[in-house]
């Protein structure tokens, strides 16, 4: 009895003693080892706590972004210009990795009865004249005057959407189009419309450049802008086409000749408001864009359209010939600014 009784007390202090083994050894360790091993687990701590925190951030942005979120990346910058500081929210800041211009243009608006183009403009944060240019065949360029229904596009950022035209460079769409002509200005264009160097533009192709403004300093006729008007004779039946004479004290316009004709095109959107003989211009017509600003157009063979019709611009009026007071076939064309005339040169780009 007295030796199962030893052996049970044994038994119990060896039961006992184990959780003491176990911490004498935990402890061994950690001084035995103490500089290997806690570096070790310091280390894979900090790895494991980095990992967690990357894919948490991961997480957020991706079911954000899905979920329309505002998440702002390097995407949505410019140049060296924050689009931001226009204000408003991140949905007025643009993506630059497009190369047909959709971002720019994603935001439709159907004109509703009360609105203006004031209104529409402050709705969406941006300038009249950036909605005016953003929509050259529905919105005068001399007027606000807009009509229910018209689909507008809206631009994101203040900026004019230009057309580029035969014979352009990048620089001479710069100069004509830029409030700040300097190279940050150049960086920014170039950036936002995905180009190429060495910049060759295509006829045709439509560029934004970001804080444009086409009513610029240096002509004499305030209230004109440029860039608006196209060439009279730029359809393709006119290629060949020759100046004869330019505006001076006592011409009116300018005269481009051809000698078989051709067709001549509105210079700009507007409503026709003559179109018949007069005795020394012979067939004409006349257009009223808006804001004082009338088109003329003279020594016509025949005439396409009548009063009182609205025409889009580069659509077709008229027929170029010799009638009236004229020594050949040929355009006369008058630009009037509140019925005075003005040289169109600063303004129409017909060739020389």
């Amino acid at each position: 009895m007295q030796v199962s009784s030893r052996r049970s007390k044994n038994y119990l202090l060896g039961a006992t003693e184990i959780p003491s083994n176990i911490k004498r050894q935990v402890v061994s360790r950690l001084f035995w080892g103490r500089s290997n091993f806690y570096k070790n687990i310091t280390h894979t701590s900090i790895l494991i706590i980095t990992i967690a925190v990357t894919l948490s951030g991961i997480v957020y942005r991706v079911s954000d972004v899905s979920a329309g979120g505002t998440a702002l990346s390097g995407e949505y910058i410019v140049g060296s210009a924050d689009l931001l500081t226009q204000g408003g929210s991140i949905s007025t800041v643009l993506r630059t990795d497009n190369t047909n211009l959709s971002a720019l243009q994603n935001r439709r608006h159907t004109v509703a009865f009360g609105e203006t183009l004031e209104s529409i403009a402050a709705q969406y944060n941006v300038s009249m004249d950036t909605i005016r240019w953003a929509n050259p065949n529905l919105i005068s360029p001399f007027t606000n005057d807009i009509q229910v229904g018209w689909d507008l596009a809206i631009p994101q950022i203040n900026g004019v959407l230009y057309t580029v035209r035969s014979g352009q460079s990048l620089d001479d769409i710069i100069s004509l189009t830029s409030v700040n002509n300097n190279e940050s200005n150049l960086f920014n264009i170039v950036e936002l419309n995905q180009l190429s160097a060495p910049y060759t533009l295509t006829p045709g192709t439509k560029l934004f450049i970001p804080g444009g403004n086409l009513f610029g300093e240096g002509f004499q006729v305030e209230g004109i802008p440029r860039g608006i008007f196209i060439d009279p004779l730029s359809s393709p039946d006119c290629d060949g086409y020759q100046y004869q004479r330019g505006f001076s004290f006592y011409h009116d316009g300018f005269d481009l000749s051809k000698w078989d004709g051709c067709t001549i095109q509105a210079v700009a959107n507007g409503t026709v408001y003559y179109a018949g003989w007069e005795v020394l211009s012979g067939l004409a017509i006349k257009i009223d864009h808006g804001g004082g600003i009338h088109t003329y157009y003279y020594h016509l063979s025949d005439i396409y359209v009548k009063p009182g019709d609205r025409v889009q611009q580069g659509q077709a009026i008229g027929y170029m010939g010799t009638t009236g007071n004229s020594t050949g076939t040929h355009l006369h064309f008058v630009l009037k600014k509140d019925y005075i005339a003005v040289d169109p040169e600063p303004y129409v780009p017909y060739r020389k």
